[in-house]
């Protein structure tokens, strides 16, 4: 173990120590009396950049009954405001911004909640209302939202990996509250997560290591807490053809000041996918538990999931020398009947702070999971312009794969004034490891099928083979100073973040195979200039080091290998403008990392540096009253360097579309209160599939629609939801990344029915400017 190994576990053992001292001293504050403090709730004034449902929300509110509060502390009562710009991040989230569908603020690491409109890069923050607005089951339905983000698989497989920027983000690297290691790896529910953040560009030093190296940018899910009002949600899901579940969230507070919260969330759904012969069932609870007193505050969350996919939609390989011919109807299931995903998981994080002086926090967090799959299936590969395809039964799980992962850290965050700058500071030390055995990698007979016409065979014999293992770890530590003035009109963010990673690799026998191991510090730096009120001019230089990649399931030649460690580099200048009904970001970025490729012979290495060039616009916000608009434009120009012999130097990066747009608006009607109509535009450019740009797929556009209607009856809150997604049936090759071909969305129907049957808290007035 590295010398910062044991620094941050020494410190998160001592950190932890205070931090239960610091309970004790709360706890022992809370019993003395305190005198009786009367706190008015805030006045609402007449808005229309309220959440959607507004005019349903504020009749439930007017008719419900009007509940006493209780008397609290006033430095209690502080730690349910918004936590954007404190030094703490225990409490209630940024809030909304107008519209409600993404809010004013994110988590940014180490730095802890921010304004979007304060920070160098590109972020946007997706609220729940969102993802009840938008039935959105998993993370790929959410960033379906964002320009700059790309699925790689189809939503109907068993794991859901993206693009950000032009770069494979996979679906380990979620983070949950901060930290990796955390959320099932494969589809993480969405029904105990109230924001799912989007930061583009390269982390290390915001987040620390990232297990798969990921340098597009970050996903990060924050978890619901209790509110100050009930909550009682229940809901009745359906996807199509057959898929039906039920859902349900309870948050209560419980004290003398509402100091104890607990929220708990529940899933089950099962049934048939717009794909035929697919069959998708989801199980899911999780329960989350926080205090918030004076100076300590804690949370604590639990959760399990299962998932069992039959017959997942499959990516495919494209032999060279043909023009890849066009996409199979997506309703149509190509994979053998008998094909099977199936994932386990169970996670815990506990975090704590503890203010040690006014506007000085100290934090620690520790953490960790147990997943396992498995399953057996097929890799496709398509070898002529016919559409005719071979299907190598194969698995890479014979008898399923387990994955432990532990994560923690210590830090402090704080501000302090020297003359006429304020300086905050953070400090954290992070260690992150993983035990992940592998079942085995076996190649079963290879069947002859077509895109148009599938063939099924019966299921063949797979025969076991002894687990390999791999060990992964992660020690880093990492300081930044943002120093600003002139009333933070001009900042100044300077940081580093010192990293040592070491992978090692155990044959079927248990005998050391192979390792990789890296040091690196990586630097950042940022200017951000506020010189009218409203506009946020910003430019930013940052590094991302870690495992660049791991080889895929298609990768049939050298699988189950982990990359060497590599570096990448993100310079990004922008804009941002808060109009206070809407904002905008405008972002110009150049990002550089190792290229991994999955060549025609199956093999998956790197071949030289991707370059990705490019510009973000999004927009969101209510543009009118009642009326919202989400999303934005990315244009990339993505391109090989330094290829062996220069061969592919120049050309076109697969998988990275010159254009990628999405748009999407709502409206309120007024002749109908309570009825809300949606649609949503996504295009996606022409992209290539090999590095030497000959095979490509067209460009494609996908339209979403989308009506809901909320009401209230015996003092409960209805609201029914229908979303269309390819309304147009369109038949498409979404992407091409990786040398691995995937299909599109099929048309999918989702319908939900759900009712809150506590009295529904008064809107909240959405953030305008934040300094």
């Amino acid at each position: 173990m590295s010398g910062v190994g044991y620094l941050s576990r020494g410190l998160l053992l001592s950190a932890a120590s205070y931090l239960a001292f610091g309970l004790a001293s709360e706890v022992k504050a809370q019993s003395s009396t305190l005198p009786p403090v009367t706190v008015d709730a805030p006045k609402q004034r007449p808005n229309a950049r309220t959440a959607p449902t507004r005019r349903a929300t504020q009749s439930a509110a007017r008719r419900a009954p009007v509940q006493s509060q209780p008397a609290v502390n006033p430095a209690i009562a502080a730690a349910a405001r918004p936590t954007t710009g404190t030094t703490h991040v225990i409490g209630t989230p940024p809030a909304p911004y107008a519209g409600g569908q993404v809010a004013s603020g994110a988590r940014l690491g180490l730095l802890g909640n921010k304004s979007i409109f304060d920070t160098p890069f590109t972020v946007t923050s997706y609220t729940s209302q969102l993802i009840r607005d938008q039935q959105a089951q998993t993370i790929a339905d959410v960033v379906a939202n964002n320009p700059s983000v790309r699925q790689l698989q189809s939503s109907f497989t068993g794991q859901q990996n993206y693009f950000i920027r032009g770069f494979l983000f996979n679906a380990r690297e979620v983070g949950f509250d901060g930290l990796y290691g955390i959320v099932p790896i494969y589809r993480p529910a969405l029904e105990g997560i109230e924001r799912v953040e989007v930061l583009n560009g390269p982390s290390a030093l915001l987040y620390g290591f990232s297990p798969s190296g990921n340098v597009g940018g970050v996903i990060n899910m924050i978890p619901k807490r209790a509110t100050d009002y009930p909550i009682t949600r229940i809901a009745a899901q359906y996807m199509s053809n057959s898929n039906v579940g039920t859902a349900f969230d309870v948050g209560r507070r419980y004290g003398e000041a509402n100091e104890f919260g607990v929220r708990a969330n529940g899933l089950y759904r099962n049934g048939g996918t717009p794909v035929d012969n697919q069959n998708l069932e989801t199980g899911f609870g999780s329960v989350g538990l926080d205090y918030r007193g004076d100076r300590f505050r804690a949370s604590l969350d639990v959760g399990y999931q299962n998932d069992m996919i039959k017959a997942p939609s499959g990516s495919f390989t494209v032999a060279p020398g043909f023009a890849i011919p066009r996409a199979p109807d997506l309703s149509r299931g190509i994979a053998q009947p008998w094909e099977r995903s199936y994932s386990e998981s169970r996670y815990a994080l506990a975090r704590a702070e503890y203010d040690v002086l006014p506007n000085w926090t100290l934090f620690a967090a520790v953490g960790g999971s147990n997943q396992k799959n498995g399953g057996f299936g097929t890799t496709g590969r398509i070898v002529n312009a016919a559409g005719d395809i071979t299907q190598t039964a194969s698995t890479s799980q014979v008898g399923g794969a387990v994955q432990e992962q532990w994560t923690g850290e210590v830090g402090v965050r704080g501000k302090v004034q020297i003359g006429p700058v304020q300086h905050a500071i953070s400090v954290v030390g992070t260690s992150y490891n993983s035990n992940q055995e592998f079942g085995g990698f076996v190649n079963g007979p290879v069947f002859v099928s077509n895109l148009y016409n599938p063939t099924y065979y019966p299921r063949p014999t797979f025969s076991g083979t002894a687990a390999s293992r791999q060990h992964l770890f992660a020690d880093s530590a990492a300081v930044t100073d943002t120093l600003s003035v002139l009333d933070e009109r001009l900042q100044l963010l300077v940081g580093a973040r010192y990293q040592s990673l070491r992978t090692d690799t155990f044959g079927p026998t248990g005998v050391f195979t192979s390792s990789e191991a890296g040091v690196r510090t990586s630097p950042l730096g940022a200017l951000i200039v506020k010189p009218v009120k409203p506009l946020s001019l910003y430019v930013s230089y940052a590094e991302g080091f870690g495992f660049t990649a791991t080889t895929p399931n298609n990768a049939l030649n050298n699988p189950d290998r982990v990359l060497p460690p590599g570096l990448s580099k993100q310079i990004e200048t922008g804009a941002k403008l808060d109009l206070g009904t809407i904002g905008m970001s405008l972002a110009f970025f150049e990002i550089t990392r190792p290229n991994a490729f999955l060549d025609a012979n199956l093999i998956f290495g790197f071949n030289g540096e991707q370059r990705n060039r490019g510009i973000d616009y999004n927009v969101f916000g209510e543009v009118a009253p009642g009326a919202r608009i989400l999303g934005g434009f990315t244009l990339l120009d993505g391109v090989l360097t330094k290829t062996a012999n220069g061969a592919f130097d120049g050309k076109k990066a697969p998988g990275v579309p010159d254009v990628s747009i999405n748009i999407g608006g709502e409206y309120d009607w007024w002749f109908a209160p309570g009825f809300t109509t949606s649609a949503r535009v996504i295009y996606t450019s022409k992209q290539y599939y090999d590095q030497a740009n000959l095979q490509w797929i067209p460009e494609w556009t996908r339209l979403d629609l989308g009506a809901r209607y909320s009401w209230v009856y015996e003092k409960i809150l209805w609201n029914a939801r229908f979303n269309v997604e390819n309304v147009t049936d369109l038949n498409y090759w979404a992407s091409t990344g990786q040398g691995s071909l995937q299909q599109g969305m099929p048309r999918t129907f989702r319908l939900t029915l759900s009712a809150d049957l506590t009295p529904p808290p008064p809107p909240v007035t959405p953030v305008l400017y934040r300094k």
